[in-house]
């Protein structure tokens, strides 16, 4: 039995009283329950000292304090925690935005100077279709020495084969 059972004395709240006019079964009405539930209050704080009561009730409203106000401290501890972490949170998604930015300007840069060399090689390529290739005296002096050199390397191998042979 806890320490308030044994102070208030059990009431059997399924009865139902009789009825001010001497009536049995019937409902009692508003008026009759509320005055049933005053007397049943005011004998049930009857049996007991008024003094331990105020001391019960003042005793568990401090423990219902407490406990309230640790419940706000660690909500206000998390709070601040979960402020802490949206604020790096935002701080991350701003250097994520800036690194964006920058790769998206890089981008830019790097398409435009692709657009710029392409536009360069096409018009390379109108340049040789338009005129047609002239061998210039550079080619034809490359080709003379190429001769030149292949003759030169005919008289060797010819001197070399008639030491050799005789």
């Amino acid at each position: 039995m806890t320490e308030q059972e044994k102070h208030f004395p059990q009431t059997n709240t399924t009865e139902t009283a009789p009825a001010a006019n001497g009536e049995t079964g019937k409902k009692p009405g508003l008026m009759r329950g509320a005055r049933d539930f005053i007397e049943n209050t005011w004998s049930s704080l009857k049996g007991m000292d008024l003094n331990q009561a105020v001391e019960e009730f003042t005793s568990e409203m401090t423990l219902v304090a407490e406990g309230l106000s640790e419940d706000q401290n660690a909500l206000r501890r998390d709070g601040e925690k979960l402020a802490a972490r949206m604020e790096k949170l935002a701080e991350r998604q701003k250097i994520g935005e800036d690194s964006v930015k920058a790769l998206q300007d890089q981008l830019e840069q790097e398409r435009r100077r692709g657009d710029a060399l392409q536009k360069r090689l096409d018009d390379m390529e109108k340049a040789l279709k338009a005129k047609p290739v002239k061998p210039g005296l550079t080619a034809i002096l490359r080709q003379a020495t190429w001769g030149v050199g292949i003759i030169c390397a005919a008289w060797v191998i010819v001197a070399i084969l008639k030491l050799i042979g005789g």
